[in-house]
């Protein structure tokens, strides 16, 4: 199973769009949003992917109200944790957060195959045993190109990706 992995949108829906349609053109439709969406109009666009996208709130979420409010029937791609999320995917256990100071930790316990988190817009790879840890960079492109990440959950492997 391939997921796409995204974060720290910022309201930049020009590169919003450019990755949602990478997402597809290469039939990846089950994504990880780390946060920061900065207002709901990125995740409006999100909930219009087909597919589903597990999202995790940010630092710069303003409006989580309407955000939270967004319909399902309206927008079922999107699926809004809060502030953390733990999935089981493809045999994978996954934890996601915004922060990498959770992340770190939480991929040093063991308990998880991966670990995901954004906030630095800036790409990164560790593993600590088994569990990988992994910021995708950024959708924005404020510190360098827009980034993501796609996680292979068969090999457990990621790779980094510009836009």
């Amino acid at each position: 199973m391939l997921i796409g992995v995204f974060s720290d949108v910022h309201d930049n829906l020009q590169n919003l769009d450019a990755l949602l349609e990478a997402f597809a053109r290469d039939g990846i439709d089950t994504l990880l949003f780390l946060g920061d969406f900065c207002s709901p109009i990125p995740a409006r666009r999100i909930g219009t992917f087909e597919g589903t996208v597990h999202c995790v709130f940010g630092n710069g979420d303003g409006d989580r109200f309407a955000m939270k409010s967004l319909s399902r029937d309206d927008f079922p791609a999107l699926v809004l944790h809060g502030e953390y999320a733990e999935l089981t995917m493809g045999r994978r256990r996954i934890a996601m957060t915004h922060y990498p100071f959770y992340a770190r930790a939480l991929a040093r316990t063991g308990d998880y195959d991966a670990v995901f988190s954004g906030h630095t817009h800036e790409q990164h790879v560790e593993q600590f045993g088994r569990t990988l840890w992994v910021n995708p960079g950024e959708v924005l492109g404020w510190k360098g190109p827009p980034g993501y990440a796609v996680y292979n959950t068969e090999t457990h492997r990621v790779e980094l990706h510009t836009l």
